[in-house]
Formats: C-alpha cells, structure tokens, sequence
C-alpha cells in the first residue's frame, strides 16, 4: 500500500525530526497497515541503492571480509543472493520499525529526545487562575492543577508544549513558527489566536473552544485514519477519549459566558454583594463572600474587553482581598470595609 506521503518522511520520523502533525500522520498510517510488505516499491531508486550499499557492507563487516587481504577470493553470486534477501529485510524492517514498537517503546524514544533539550514544567499550585508567561511572550491563563511543558526557548521551526487541566491560550502571531499543543491523543495547531482547552487528567471529553482567529486540532484516536478539524470563533471541538471520536460544532449561544471570554462591565461606588450579583450574570460562576462585611465594601471600576480572571485579580487588589476557584464556585476573602 503506497504511504500518502514521500517515503522520506518515515527516515524523518525515525530521527526524530518530524513536527507533531507529522508524526500524526505516520503513526496513524502505521496503525492502517494490515500486513503490507512491498514498502521498497515506493522508494526512490537512489534510497534503494542506498539501502543495498549499506546492507553489502554490513554483511562484509560480519563476513570478516577486509579490504586489505585481496588475496581472499569472494563469490559475489552468493554474496548478492544474502545481500538480496537482507535488503528485503530491511525493507520490512524500515516499514515496521515504529508498528512493532510498544507503546511504552515510543514514549521512552520521546523522553530521550526531549532530554537533550532544557524543559521548563509549570503547574499552577495556587487555587486561584495563573497566569503563565512562555519564552515567546504568548500566555496561558492556567486553572488550579493545570501542567505546561515546554523548552526554554522556542526553535526556529515551532513552538510546541504539551498541557493538561483548563487554561486559555493567548497566543502570539508568528506565520514562521506554528504553535503546537499536544495534550493526550489531540494536537492543537495555531499561528496567532485565542482559546480555551479543558483537557482533564482522566482525558474522558477533551474539549477546545475558540474565542478568536483559527484553530486546527488532530487526533489519532482509534478509527484508523487521523482525524482533523478546523475551528473559527465561537465554534468548539469535542475528543472522546472512549470512542476516540473528533467533533466540531458551534458553540450555542449563552446568557452567561464561559469565564474565559471577554466582557465590558462598569461599576460606579457600587457596593460588593451588587458587584458580585452582577458578576454572576454575565459568567457562568456562583461568587460568595466568606466575610459578610466585603459586601459593604464601595467598587468603582471599568473593565472593558477583560476575562473574569482579569476582573477579580484587580477588584481583589483594590480591597487588599483573595480568592480562590473551586469549579465554577469562585470564594472572596478579605477584611470587611469600615
């Protein structure tokens, strides 16, 4: 079965020079193989001649022969009917290399690679949405428990982490260098853009939401082919772990927005319970105060085009105030205004 894509890709894999996408790619085809054995077909004539130089000099090499004793005498005949044989092998062994492995094989071949490069790993601790910066000045707002790997500097050809948990990714546009996101079976792909991944250890329903530009997301999921989806603003893509299953959809229209989005709100010495009340209007949130005595507490603020995280970062350093984020039940603490 001829791969769908040149046979020079598969060498590319092997040395661990493949982007993400492209490793999607093989892998997936690895995984449709039944049985195929006529991979040399499809090679070019010159990786073939390569192959069959390379096979010669190993069978000379575990032969004993040497290039300095002439005097022995060397029946070429035999010689190519072994070599003929062993570069079929080779063939079926190129092909297969990857398909044989395990799956604890492959991830270890990744981890040795990774290593040879500085990785920085960053898991938000605090109860509350982090903020963390990357080399490239791209950010994600990282829920409480949420994990981001990634080098310490960006290459030349991408930007590429791996996540887990719910963050909201603000990404810098850079046409040269795609930023990639591997988190379980998905690859996110993105060249400038904002957007929302719920990516949960138990990986159950992925999910990725976007607020603006594009969003290309993978998966190699168990259906044999990989799956891709392209998403715009206000639509979602949805990964069942289970079924390995890739959607998309729009995402329907809500009275109260993800805590994610953007919004425009004013207060004008408005007390804290109204802010609050308020608050819980426009998010998909419950807010309560653990002092009774922050709700006298007088807000004039104008937050405009600002995510909830935003919002309660800066009404919390106007009282001098804290708070932390339980599901969608968001607690402020502070003193009570006199």
């Amino acid at each position: 079965m001829k791969p769908p894509f040149p046979p020079a890709l598969l060498q590319k894999y092997l040395s661990g020079q493949c982007t993400e996408e492209e490793k999607v790619q093989v892998e997936a085809w690895y995984d449709s193989m039944q049985g195929e054995t006529a991979f040399l077909d499809q090679l070019p004539e010159t990786d073939v001649a390569g192959i069959q130089e390379n096979t010669f000099l190993g069978i000379k090499n575990q032969l004993g022969f040497e290039e300095n004793k002439p005097e022995q005498t060397i029946n070429w005949r035999w010689l190519t009917s072994i070599a003929a044989s062993v570069l079929i092998a080779a063939g079926v062994y190129f092909l297969y290399h990857i398909k044989n492995q395990s799956k604890e094989q492959i991830i270890a071949q990744r981890h040795v690679r990774k290593e040879a490069v500085a990785l920085v790993t960053f898991r938000n601790e605090a109860k509350r949405i982090v903020i963390h910066r990357l080399p490239d000045r791209s950010s994600v707002a990282m829920h409480p428990d949420a994990i981001i790997t990634y080098p310490q500097k960006f290459d030349s050809a991408q930007r590429a982490v791996t996540f887990s948990g719910e963050g909201f990714f603000d990404i810098q546009k850079d046409p040269s260098r795609p930023f990639l996101i591997e988190s379980g079976e998905l690859v996110i792909r993105v060249l400038g853009t904002s957007f929302n991944v719920k990516a949960p250890v138990s990986r159950k329903v992925v999910q990725v939401d976007v607020v603006t530009g594009s969003v290309q997301v993978s998966a190699r999921g168990k259906v044999g082919n990989p799956q891709q989806v392209t998403l715009k603003p206000k639509e979602q893509a949805l990964f069942e772990a289970g079924s390995g299953k890739l959607t998309a959809r729009a995402i329907a229209p809500q009275i109260r927005k993800p805590i994610y989005e953007p919004v425009t709100i004013v207060f004008e010495e408005t007390p804290m319970n109204t802010v609050t009340e308020q608050l819980e209007k426009r998010f998909n949130v419950n807010i309560s105060l653990s002092n009774p005595g922050l709700a006298h507490c007088s807000v004039t603020a104008n937050f405009e085009s600002q995510p909830l995280s935003s919002i309660l970062e800066m009404l919390c350093t106007t009282l001098e105030a804290s708070y932390s984020l339980s599901g969608e039940t968001i607690t402020i603490s502070g003193a009570p205004c006199e």
